[in-house]
């Protein structure tokens, strides 16, 4: 029996997100005047500290990314999608627009690439979905799957800042400044 089954029986709260906090921390979050890249204010003990409260606004219990939402059900996706610290990064569906938006961990911004993740993403660009991906200050959109090859083969951020791109994120460079 694994941790999490032991820990439901005793009657403990459990939580597939571990100790992942990047929901928290990369997006803006309107609700809580929380700008992005910044740690949301609740977040404690490796959690949301507002969590199950009335204070936790309808973003945030709307929410869920689709690691976390692939775990809650019993669909296919349950066992392949990986964790977000595991990845590197996280995603979701835009439940309107035929997108998916992908966070990437500033701390690891390679990972994903290397991650099945890219073996979800990659599907759903040859079905027609468009990839947002905010990355270190940065947001490109990703319309084909040559594109999304050519991005996995090269750091765009890196490639942006040597030919003097601005931010897409300005409050990127705010939240580095301040860390």
């Amino acid at each position: 029996m694994g941790q999490s089954k032991r820990r439901k029986m005793l009657g403990e709260r459990v939580s597939h997100c571990r100790t992942c906090t990047l929901c928290c921390t990369l997006p803006d979050i309107g609700a809580l005047e929380k700008p992005m890249y910044r740690p949301c204010r609740h977040i404690e003990n490796a959690g949301c500290g507002i969590f199950g409260t009335p204070e936790r606004p309808a973003t945030c219990l709307a929410y869920a990314c689709a690691y976390l939402q692939a775990r809650q059900g019993d669909g296919p996706d349950r066992n392949r999608i990986p964790h977000p610290l595991e990845a590197g990064a996280y995603f979701h569906r835009d439940p309107i627009e035929r997108a998916y938006v992908l966070f990437v961990d500033p701390a690891k911004p390679e990972v994903w690439k290397r991650s099945a993740l890219v073996d979800i993403l990659r599907p759903a660009l040859r079905a027609g979905f468009t990839l947002v991906v905010l990355d270190r200050g940065r947001r490109m959109t990703i319309a084909s799957p040559a594109l999304f090859e050519e991005v996995l083969k090269l750091d765009y951020v890196a490639f942006a800042d040597a030919h003097g791109q601005p931010l897409d994120v300005p409050e990127f460079r705010d939240a580095m400044a301040g860390a």
